[in-house]
């Protein structure tokens, strides 16, 4: 369980000795004429914030198994001897896939902790060049017309679903990245990474077909950057990430592509987001490789006992950045290299049953040996949510009680069946009080979810009764579509699309919106469209429509283009519509062999 006062704590690397997961090598062929042998394995599944999951499908070599209302499953899996590693994979419904890959002398005991996807929604045309928008951390994703496939080879159209979840990398997100940050660079070299950003994606037709762009087309994603300073590196605008993908298939990230860039963006809280050209989706990562001498020994203890555990670590660097790890350790314990010098780690285990845990914060570079001492639980509740018409939910949270003269906080997550939520807390008046709400749900053109909260002994079973509605975005923000010409041909009645000095190059759009009618200064907001391609562009959430039609705040638009970095330019605006009547804005481009007059990156439109 992960107490909130660690919720910017995050962690490391790999393991001499005995490994940690992910540091392995070799693979099995799945031979039938080989010999077998038979593993017994303990697994345990928790989400990000540390709650068991029941019902988790872990999958290893073609053999399922579940896990129980405890998130714990023990059972016995065949391979073929001559196996050296296989890939692990934990699959649950309404959450990301996670998988690792594991040496089978590491099979005696594995773990994973796995985040619930934050968004789903209906794009209603597939094949429309568009921008789709998320609710949270201004995640956005630009893509081109007929840019999917289904897996067939065959163009994708019609109605998808997109599943959306940008991850907070200040949050116990990161307790759940995938094969803990181990990694593959563009050289075929081992790597540990730190994360600047990450953003899951999938694309799901009507049948349940999953879609990908087709060969040759990318698509762009961009989501806000919550820390100013990643890795004790600053971030500042055109700041190269490395970019990263996770392969379900081999349990591990792979490196490719151009590098994202931190870019400006007047809507993240710091300034500036991360921004990426992609060509398939999955999760994306933008991470820089995380490199140090340090190193850490850590074992868990029950009693006078050392026994194995599993364990969640965040390592909080001295900028307050960091990355995670989750795994399993042998009564041996493991020595953990690749630590920072300065910082500190925040260590929570459960024993193999999942019954027993503890926690304890280490302070680097002093505390090189780590000792968790596992106790009974402080608190044990079974908790469930349903809406106000008793309708079960998924939903998280936390919960606070009085410890001493003071209140201490831990997150939950809680699937639709419930779950079993035990901490260290040691309440002083033994009264926890509980707060939840739901993921987004669309409701009538808006994101909303519900919230609510009860109280409870530390004992009790608890239901949380969600019935106070948030309503936290419309369900897009504004879209109209944009075409970059150059002009209309008065003797072929037709736009010029086919300047030759144009065709085939992007078209930079910058689209100024004022909020208030009184009010001069600009949200400003960058997309791209290629010249001549009539494009839809979604604008985030926060403007979802004209104030004078009451759909929104905004007050007026205005969008200027340019091509070749300003040799040619235009612009075109309007007085407002509405969000169910999407208008073209035509920007008719001048300049070529003319002087271009600039401000900053765009020309002066003269009037």
């Amino acid at each position: 369980m992960k107490l909130k006062q660690h919720a910017h704590a995050v962690m490391v690397a790999c393991i001499l000795g005995v490994p940690l997961v992910g540091c392995g090598s070799g693979s099995s062929d799945g031979s039938s004429h080989e010999a077998i042998v038979e593993k017994s394995v303990s697994a345990l599944v928790q989400t990000a914030t540390g709650s068991a999951l029941v019902g988790t499908e872990i999958n290893i070599d073609g053999q399922s198994f579940m896990t129980d209302a405890s998130g714990h499953a023990a059972f016995k899996v065949k391979l073929a001897q001559s196996a050296k590693t296989v890939v692990v994979s934990f699959k649950k419904a309404g959450f990301i896939t996670q998988s690792v890959e594991l040496k089978v002398d590491e099979l005696a005991q594995i773990s994973a902790n796995l985040l619930p996807i934050k968004q789903s929604m209906t794009v209603a045309k597939i094949e429309d060049a568009q921008v789709i928008q998320s609710a949270l951390m201004n995640a956005q994703i630009s893509i081109p017309a007929n840019a999917f496939v289904l897996p067939n080879g065959q163009p994708a159209t019609g109605a998808v679903t997109v599943e959306l979840t940008p991850w907070d990398i200040q949050s116990s997100d990161l307790n759940a990245m995938p094969a803990n940050g181990v990694a593959i660079d563009d050289k075929g070299n081992p790597a540990t990474l730190i994360s600047a950003g990450m953003l899951t994606a999938t694309f799901t037709d009507s049948t349940g077909q999953k879609l990908q762009l087709k060969t040759g087309v990318s698509a762009d994603i961009q989501m806000d950057l919550p820390r100013s300073s990643v890795n004790n590196q600053a971030m500042t605008v055109g700041t190269s990430i490395p970019m990263w993908y996770f392969d379900v298939a081999k349990g591990k990230w792979i490196e490719e592509g151009t590098p994202g860039t931190v870019v400006a963006s007047p809507l993240s809280e710091t300034g500036l987001a991360v921004k990426a050209t992609v060509s398939h989706f999955s999760t994306w990562n933008w991470d820089f490789k995380f490199e140090n001498p340090g190193s850490v020994n850590v074992k868990c203890k029950s009693a006078s006992s050392y026994v194995p555990c599993h364990i969640t670590a965040w390592v909080e660097l001295k900028d307050g950045s960091g990355l995670t790890k989750t795994t399993s350790i042998s009564e041996n314990g493991v020595d953990i290299i690749n630590m920072p010098t300065e910082g500190q780690i925040h260590w929570s285990a459960k024993d193999t049953t999942g019954t027993l845990i503890g926690s304890v914060t280490s302070q680097l570079p002093n505390d090189k040996t780590v000792v968790i001492d596992l106790g009974v639980p402080a608190t044990s509740n079974k908790v469930q949510c349903v809406l106000e018409n008793g309708t079960a939910v998924e939903c998280s949270g936390e919960f606070t009680t009085k410890v001493g003269t003071t209140y201490q906080a831990a997150e939950f997550t809680a699937p639709k069946e419930g779950v079993r939520v035990m901490t260290g807390l040691k309440s002083s008046n033994d009264q926890l009080v509980w707060s939840a709400k739901t993921a987004l749900t669309l409701e009538a053109g808006q994101w909303v979810r519900y919230m609510g909260a009860t109280v409870s002994t530390s004992k009790a079973d608890v239901k949380i009764t969600l019935k106070d509605k948030e309503v936290v975005a419309a369900d897009q923000g504004l879209s109209f579509y944009v075409q970059c010409t150059s002009g209309y041909d008065y003797n072929t009645g037709k736009l010029n699309l086919s300047d030759p000095a144009l065709v085939g190059k992007p078209c930079e759009i910058e689209v100024n919106l004022y909020l208030d009618s009184f009010n001069s200064t600009a949200h400003q907001l960058y997309f791209s469209v290629p010249y001549g391609e009539k494009k839809l562009i979604r604008l985030p959430n926060q403007y979802a429509g004209f104030e004078w039609l009451g759909e929104g705040k905004v007050s007026s638009l205005y969008v200027q283009g340019r091509m070749l970095q300003g040799t040619y330019c235009g612009s075109a605006g309007t007085e407002g519509f509405k969000r169910s009547e999407p208008p073209l804005m035509m920007i008719a481009l001048w300049g070529g062999n003319s002087p271009v007059e600039l401000d900053g990156n765009f020309c002066i439109i003269p009037s």
